[in-house]
């Protein structure tokens, strides 16, 4: 006599899934909603903006060793998260991509090193709490290659486009590190939302962006000699913020002069030819 084979088992409660997450997002949209109840001078931008600034990158001033994050770009909630590396390609869609992707890399490590090295010196952050506020230059990787992020609320006054006296001396050892590499630079002046207050006729923030960049350029090619055609100036104006512009912190960021080291095929082999 043959056996007869049970009958599958359906399980009807697997509305039960969907029922608990749409439970769990409304929990999380209730806690939001009464934690700006019991802060009412809060703003829904200056909200929109902290969890941008959580959930999409760490602030930059922040020492690499005190983030929490992971270490390469990733994907979903971590899309848009800039690590320290990048991935490798995919596909080598042109010869001796990777041998690039390697050279990008280690000129990265070693150009963050003598950031910390020459501006604040091996033991800064030990024992500090506040360490991360004195980080006003910082190396970033990028999808295209290296950027040095200069903030301007250490090199700038407010509204003007020529840099402090006494903050030249952090742009020499940047300049220097610069001249040492060898490689071509682009200049980008970035600024918040928040529009000029009208010093020096400075009317938009497309002027005080570009002015920026460009005066640190002719400072560079005057001072330290720097290759005139090795070097130029973008301004962007606040069309490109790295974070919110709903909190200070946020504004803080993005107020920035970004020089971008730039990597062509034909430099690759020995930059300082």
């Amino acid at each position: 006599m043959s056996k007869q084979k049970c009958p599958e088992f359906e399980n009807h409660e697997r509305w039960l899934v969907s029922y608990a997450d749409m439970l769990t997002l409304l929990f999380a949209v209730f806690v939001v909603l009464y934690s700006l109840n019991l802060k009412p001078d809060t703003s829904s931008e200056e909200v929109a903006g902290s969890m941008q600034e959580s959930f999409n990158k760490p602030l930059d001033d922040l020492p690499v060793e005190r983030r929490v994050g992971p270490t390469e770009e990733g994907f979903g909630i971590f899309e848009h998260f800039r690590g320290n590396t990048t991935r490798p390609p995919l596909s080598k869609k042109f010869p001796g991509m990777e041998q690039k992707v390697k050279d990008i890399n280690d000129e990265f490590k070693q150009i963050q090193a003598q950031i910390d090295d020459r501006l604040y010196g091996p033991n800064t952050y030990q024992g500090s709490e506040n360490a991360g506020e004195n980080r006003v230059v910082s190396v970033h990787r990028t999808s295209d290659g290296v950027s040095l992020r200069m903030l301007a609320r250490h090199f700038y006054a407010s509204g003007e486009y020529r840099m402090k006296r006494e903050a030249l001396k952090d742009v020499d050892k940047v300049v220097q590190i610069l001249k040492e590499l060898g490689r071509p630079v682009v200049i980008e002046g970035h600024t918040d939302d928040n529009p000029p207050d009208g010093r020096g006729n400075i009317e938009s923030n497309w002027e005080l962006s570009a002015m920026r960049a460009t005066y640190l350029l002719r400072y560079m090619i005057k001072e330290h000699h720097f290759p005139g055609t090795k070097i130029s100036a973008a301004g962007y104006a606040d069309m490109k913020p790295v974070a919110h512009n709903g909190t200070e912190s946020g504004r803080a960021l993005n107020r920035r002069i970004e020089i971008r080291i730039r990597y062509d095929d034909q430099n690759l082999e020995d930059p300082k030819e």
